[in-house]
């Protein structure tokens, strides 16, 4: 399950958006409470919603953009209207806006069922209904409606980790790092925080316990693999904007990662500073549990050497599996405010931005040549230098 919490605006236009979606027999809805007088009438136009929403923002003329506007996704068609549009309610009680009018509508047009919300950010009170720390406890609030222990999570997944091979401790990090977690290190511990709290702590000793030695006879059968495949499947890079809002750093896939992921579980990572293209690459080879520096199996420049025939971004069809997003989601919203409001995810990643050309680049470089340093100075963890 996925919440996603779109910008606030001025005008309502969310409303109008989805109601034109029910229009079109493309979405239905499923719930408008707390309109008042309203809820008695029927055959209700959208701008009788607006009106309403807009009488009650009137109530704090310091609300600039008072829409409140968000989407829960279930995974594929796994959960009904009916069950998401309850899940829809309770989780704006929690949110604090419960005895505020809203709109929940279902949109089934897509890979995944999923609904949205349309609210006020301004109470019956003409107070701001609290948006302080608004995307973490967001995800607490459908953890928690969902009965899903977070701790137990994290257990799970270092000790996932863990079973990995790995030779740097940076292998390790980047696992952690890839299932969502922030990570520092502090006294002799590794700490995985996501949702606002420390959920889980590594000991550095046991880390380092754990490395091992290249498994070289592995290396050559995926550079076997990815000779194999590259040829029917184009290296060419796309920039994805990031989906981790405590990032800055560009990400990027292609067709031939995606394609690795999903028939072969191996995921290529690939690294970059911002403003550049990559540099280099981590392997994380899920069918044999083991980590590897991209240029032990193949340098990225050879890699990128296989293009395949693509001539121009519409030709260019990009598995989005592998970038685990609400793309197929979001691209329907049409008008330029709703479009606007996309750039604000929780936890999803936006659509593909662009196809970027690689530069003429050289052997990989150790990031920690060129980052560490900068990486010192704000005294963060070194988790790039794969």
């Amino acid at each position: 399950m996925i919440i996603k919490i779109l910008n606030s605006s001025a005008s309502f236009a969310a409303v109008r958006y989805n109601t034109d979606k029910v229009d079109r027999g493309l979405g239905h809805l499923m719930v408008a409470r707390n309109f008042g007088a309203l809820d008695h009438l029927s055959d209700l136009r959208p701008q009788d919603y607006i009106n309403y929403f807009k009488l009650l923002a009137a109530g704090n003329k310091r609300i600039s953009k008072p829409q409140f506007h968000a989407v829960i996704s279930a995974d594929g068609k796994s959960v009904s209207a009916e069950d998401l549009s309850v899940l829809a309610e309770r989780w704006l009680d929690k949110m604090g806006y419960g005895k505020n009018p809203y709109l929940v509508v279902f949109h089934g047009d897509t890979v995944h069922h999923h609904v949205h919300l349309v609210s006020c950010r301004v109470d019956r009170d003409g107070k701001k209904i609290s948006a302080g720390f608004e995307r973490i406890r967001a995800v607490a609030a459908l953890n928690a409606l969902q009965g899903i222990d977070v701790d137990e999570i994290c257990k799970k997944d270092i000790d996932a980790a863990l079973a990995f091979r790995f030779s740097t401790a940076a292998q390790f990090k980047l696992l952690l790092e890839k299932r969502g977690y922030g990570l520092r290190e502090t006294g002799g511990k590794l700490e995985l925080f996501r949702f606002g709290k420390v959920l889980g702590r590594v000991e550095l000793n046991l880390i380092h316990a754990r490395l091992s030695a290249l498994d070289k006879q592995r290396a050559v059968q995926l550079k076997q693999l990815f000779l194999k495949y590259l040829p029917a499947h184009s290296a060419r890079l796309v920039l994805v904007p990031v989906s981790d809002y405590r990032s800055s750093s560009p990400q990027y896939t292609s067709d031939f990662a995606a394609f690795a992921l999903k028939k072969l579980m191996i995921e290529i990572v690939f690294h970059s500073a911002e403003g550049k293209l990559p540099y280099g690459y981590t392997i994380i080879d899920h069918a044999g549990q083991q980590v590897f520096k991209g240029s032990q199996v193949m340098k990225l420049k050879e890699i990128l050497s296989h293009w395949g025939s693509v001539e121009s971004a519409e030709q260019h069809s990009v598995d989005r599996f592998a970038m685990l997003d609400l793309s197929s989601q979001l691209t329907e919203h049409t008008s330029a405010e709703v479009a606007a409001e996309s750039k604000n995810a929780v936890l999803a990643a936006e659509p593909v931005a662009e196809y970027l050309a690689p530069l003429d680049l050289k052997d990989d470089i150790d990031d920690e040549a060129i980052l560490g340093r900068n990486r010192a100075r704000k005294g963060m963890a070194r988790t790039n230098t794969r």
